[in-house]
């Protein structure tokens, strides 16, 4: 169960999960609804507890999500916070009036048991037995120090469809990176990682005002025996031939890459988790549903984990 209570800058007040306060006239159809989230299986075996901090509208559907505490795990945390925004949940009743609130969500991640993480396991081999083949390729040099070119041309073919399709896709189906971890991430391009049945990847999104816009940049994770590193591929949707020029000059001179272990064939049986973040408290800041509070806190850093336009 989620324990759900009022919090302060706003009047406390618990919910009864589940037999919670009727919706108030000129709202959308339906009640109460807070579907738990997904457990993401990158981190397959971590546990954790975020508590999320969610400003309703007077129809009780999520107008922002605040990080209280972290779980130590982002993954856990992007979970948390990506099912909040789908929420709706009871409003509170202010002499009979409807009104605008926050609540506190403690949303808790149990670890999987020994059985769970067997078959999960199972799942995951029998699809990276259709991956690792084409993961594998030809050996790359590296230079004194050990790095590789931070750009290597992939041989695989970019997947079907226009740039602004397989932008749509990306933004479908992909998670967020946050700081991406491959040479262009440090481009401050949106990142967005995709894994199916040809690998690994993390797709660079070019669009707005850049020049070369639309356009996307596909590195994938590969393996030549020895170690494993990026290679990328470049699909550039821009008006202007020149546009697209600059972008393949831009990306062919991206800092060196440090190359990993090579990918095994065999994965392990106790999936291994990243190291555990320091917990922080992250300050809520102003909510803009209750902007007179004079308790709310003024921090220009403080901003939500995710805010509805």
């Amino acid at each position: 169960m989620l324990a759900v209570l009022f919090a302060a800058p706003v009047a406390a007040q618990s919910i009864d999960a589940g037999a919670g306060a009727s919706m108030p006239a000129g709202c959308p159809s339906g009640g109460q609804s807070w579907p738990p989230p997904k457990y993401p299986t990158e981190i397959f075996g971590a546990a954790g507890t975020v508590t999320l901090v969610l400003d309703l509208d007077r129809c009780g559907q999520v107008d922002q999500v605040w990080i209280e505490t972290d779980s130590g795990y982002e993954a856990l945390d992007r979970a948390a916070v990506e099912t909040a925004k789908k929420w709706r949940l009871s409003p509170e009743y202010r002499d009979g009036v409807a009104v605008a609130s926050r609540v506190r969500v403690p949303v808790d991640f149990q670890a999987p048991t020994p059985e769970q993480i067997a078959a999960h396991v199972a799942r995951a081999q029998a699809k990276w037995d259709q991956v690792w083949p084409l993961a594998q390729v030809p050996e790359v040099a590296a230079a004194r120090d050990g790095s590789l070119d931070g750009f290597l041309p992939d041989a695989l073919p970019m997947e079907e469809g226009s740039v602004l399709e397989l932008i749509a896709t990306a933004r479908r189906e992909g998670r967020e990176v946050f700081g991406g971890e491959m040479p262009g991430g440090k481009l401050g391009w949106p990142a967005l990682r995709i894994a199916d049945d040809r690998g690994a990847f993390q797709w660079l999104l070019i669009e707005d005002s850049h020049p070369a816009a639309p356009s996307l940049v596909r590195q994938r994770l590969v393996s030549d025996g020895k170690k494993s590193f990026y290679v990328s591929r470049v699909l550039c949707g821009a008006p202007k031939a020149s546009a697209c020029a600059k972008l393949e000059r831009s990306v062919r001179a991206w800092p060196r890459q440090r190359p990993g272990q090579p990918l095994p064939q065999q994965l392990s049986a106790e999936p291994p988790l990243p190291p555990k973040q320091t917990p922080t408290q992250r300050p809520l800041g102003p909510s803009r549903l209750a902007p007179e509070d004079p308790k709310a806190p003024t921090d220009p850093a403080a901003r939500p984990a995710w805010q509805r336009g």
